[in-house]
């Protein structure tokens, strides 16, 4: 309970302050970094650590090492010091950094903001703070690409946001609020390559979907739908309003609209032996079906088979297929890409083409929801916590 209303007080202080708010992100995170080089690309920074200044500094490259418990940081020509937390802070807004892990050896990024560095248990954890728009940009960027039209990003831009603010501290008791990894949001790097994704983020500052109880919805997306999006509970365990299922034609022209793999019958059979547990011989039956529309279970020669084990199990695009039981193989051919829940990328991105705006793609993928600013959002309307 203590952590529950921590976590609901901070979520107000985000969501009541009249400034640009900064976002904490751990980057490389899934990674253990152990030496590391941060260069400064654009703009003057402050070295700091427990509120010391240790230098200031507007070119130059530093080193971070895990040495025993601390963090060792040096300059080019000098031993800096050791520490248990040390920031690069930039001393104003256009600073730019570029972080080079060297061990193990990852193609470098850069980023916009502040760098935390800090010990974690054994770890070292790197931790990007920086103004959230500029996050839901360069989120944009990783999740949508670099070739859509401006509408579509103003759509996928109301959706980063409004899961950012609802999972905002989801990492709280690890010391930052979300990281680079995809089940929170992918973050690459800063965005640099689209002016119309950092315009489309300017113009939808602040914006975010609330259900009709004013509660910040789940905003998922996924490639393509293959033609026809799932309604939450088809995937998931519960239903929700917002998120039923939607006939998608906008899709169909889009590169992950179908798909098709194949194994061995012989895999298909261990599969099914270990799936039901039953010592039926089902060398004998056809498994060939052709599902009339999206299912969260195909019921085939007795067996309620889940579609989305089976797309777990054999990594297949998505839970949309057919199969074919032919010659030895069992022949998947699939629509879409990904849960299919909520907003169909492909879809919308078809949409923005021919000329519908942010907000129709956005009442077109989820029901009786209404665009908000979560910083003039009434405090007791809030609610925390996942659906």
């Amino acid at each position: 309970m203590r952590l529950f209303l921590s976590t609901f007080f901070l979520q107000l202080a985000f969501l009541t302050a009249p400034h640009a708010q900064s976002i904490r992100i751990s980057v490389f995170n899934s990674q253990e970094i152990n030496y590391f080089t941060v260069n400064i690309s654009e703009g003057r920074y402050v070295l700091r650590s427990n509120g010391e200044t240790l230098g200031e500094y507007k070119k130059g490259i530093f080193y971070f090492s895990k040495q025993g418990n601390s963090i060792e940081v040096r300059d080019k020509r000098n031993l800096i010091g050791k520490f248990q937390e040390v920031e690069l802070k930039p001393m104003e807004e256009s600073g730019i950094l570029k972080v080079n892990p060297v061990s193990p050896n990852l193609e470098g990024r850069e980023y916009d903001g502040n760098l935390m560095v800090r010990m974690s248990g054994s770890r070292m954890k790197i931790i990007n703070v920086l103004d959230l728009e500029k996050y839901v940009a360069a989120v944009i960027e990783a999740e949508g690409g670099n070739h859509a039209e401006p509408e579509f990003y103003k759509a996928q831009a109301v959706l980063i946001r409004t899961f950012t603010i609802k999972n905002l501290y989801k990492h709280a008791e690890e010391g930052f609020d979300l990281c680079d990894e995809v089940h929170c949001q992918a973050y690459l790097h800063r965005c640099t390559q689209n002016a119309d994704i950092l315009s489309a983020t300017v113009s939808t500052a602040g914006k975010v979907l609330v259900d009709q109880d004013g509660v910040l919805i789940m905003s998922p997306f996924h490639s393509n739908c293959g033609g026809k999006t799932s309604a939450s509970g088809m995937v998931w365990q519960k239903d929700l309003p917002y998120l039923k299922s939607v006939t998608d034609p906008f899709c169909s022209v889009g590169k992950q609209a179908t798909w098709t793999a194949s194994i061995s019958r012989e895999d298909w059979l261990k599969f099914l032996a270990d799936y039901t547990k039953s010592p039926i011989d089902y060398s004998r039956y056809d498994f060939s079906f052709k599902p009339a529309q999206r299912a969260r279970y195909i019921s085939i020669h007795g067996i309620e088979l889940n579609m989305r084990t089976v797309r777990e199990t054999f990594g297949l695009k998505s839970a949309y297929f057919s199969i074919q039981d032919l010659d030895g193989k069992i022949t998947f051919n699939g629509r879409g890409y990904g849960h299919g829940v909520g907003m169909c990328q492909e879809g919308a991105m078809e949409m923005a083409r021919v000329n519908y705006s942010w907000l129709d793609i956005i009442h077109y993928y989820f029901k009786d929801v209404e665009v908000v600013d979560y910083r003039e959002m009434e405090l007791h309307r809030f609610k925390s916590g996942k659906e």
